[in-house]
């Protein structure tokens, strides 16, 4: 997978909106198992827009950046509404299907 198609994924998700791990390695052109050890490239990489990359079912993975109550403050503050700790499905950015 290709750093800099990665890190224009990463950076391309709007405020207020998240991807899922599996979602960002697919529309960089990635496989799934890369999908595991995404959270660990976002923290070493430190781009913008890594705090909207979320689990697939909408939680904030316990490790997410390093620090999951900061990733869901700043969430919050962009305008992503939680329910139940999953972020709204609706804000969900999937990738189209290759």
């Amino acid at each position: 997978m290709d750093t800099d198609v990665l890190r224009e994924v990463v950076e391309g998700i709007p405020k207020g909106r998240w991807m899922s791990y599996a979602d960002v390695v697919a529309a960089a052109g990635g496989t799934p198992l890369q999908a595991r050890a995404l959270n660990q490239r976002l923290i070493r990489e430190g781009w913008t827009g890594a705090h909207r990359v979320l689990k697939a079912d909408g939680t904030i993975a316990p490790t997410a950046l390093g620090d999951p109550e900061k990733v869901r403050r700043r969430l919050r503050r962009e305008g992503l509404r939680f329910e139940g700790g999953r972020a709204d499905a609706e804000a969900r950015i999937v990738p189209a299907a290759a």
